[in-house]
């Protein structure tokens, strides 16, 4: 609970700064999502157990550009909704922070090809924090806009991963997928959002795939209400550890 509270303090920190920012950036986009899921998977393929089946979740994500390149931080806390010893023990925050530099932009060069509208140079820290592990992975690679009729953004990522957890022992390949597709139905806004991860062997750890599509509904400009979908094989990079459940969602957009 005391690194929730200190990782929690870094989180409005990071948003601070960036809202400070925000008067010259192009764009700046905060939200705050509150998930609950029921069938995690709760113990590792050898055994052991990794999670509670059922648990709450609180996102804070921030997205900016400016004109040459743009970020995109965010923090989940899990188990906010368990009691004190259950947070203790299975309680975590994730926090990813990746900056891109559009390296059209910079150069003054036309990187454009069919699709592809952008390319650019991604840098990318993902931090970890429970009970057992205080783990920081450096990412850094490629990064890739698409145009793809129907949707606001594709973007793909293809990142050289340095994992310093034990486990791991070595690097691997990162790829993620990014994308978000508005449509209605009637005068209802909807999205279809979300990602793909696939990080190779590293180590002790097996290849992984985590996926989290969202249908979020729009109720108002600021508020939402969806269903994301989670699917994550070999979780944690355990051999075995597969998980599929649905979460519900709600919203809130500055």
């Amino acid at each position: 609970m005391h690194n929730h509270k200190k990782l929690a303090l870094a989180a409005a920190a990071s948003t601070l700064l960036i809202s400070q920012a925000a008067s010259a950036a192009l764009y700046s986009t905060t939200k705050v999502e509150a998930l609950y899921g029921w069938d995690y998977e709760a113990q590792a393929g050898a055994g052991f157990t990794i999670d509670t089946e059922e648990h709450a979740i609180l996102t804070v994500a921030n997205a900016t550009g400016w004109t040459h390149g743009d970020s995109f931080f965010f923090v989940d806390f899990t188990n906010l909704d368990q009691g004190t010893q259950d947070e203790q023990d299975r309680g975590s925050a994730h926090a990813e922070w990746s900056l891109r530099g559009n390296l059209g932009s910079l150069t003054g060069l036309d990187l454009s090809a069919g699709p592809l509208t952008d390319v650019y140079a991604i840098g990318q820290l993902d931090l970890d924090r429970n009970s057992s592990t205080r783990k920081t992975t450096h990412l850094a690679g490629l990064s890739f806009d698409f145009d793809v009729p129907g949707f606001s953004f594709v973007k793909l990522h293809a990142m050289y991963r340095n994992d310093e957890s034990a486990a791991a022992r070595g690097s691997s390949e990162q790829y993620t997928l990014v994308w978000n597709a508005p449509f209605t139905i009637g005068s209802a806004d909807f999205t279809f959002e979300g990602f793909m991860d696939y990080i190779t062997e590293e180590g002790d750890l097996e290849s992984q795939l985590l996926t989290q599509p969202q249908l979020v509904w729009h109720a108002t400009p600021n508020f939402g209400i969806g269903l994301e979908y989670q699917y994550w094989e070999n979780k944690f990079g355990l051999d075995g550890t597969d998980e599929s459940l649905p979460q519900l969602m709600v919203r809130w957009t500055f």
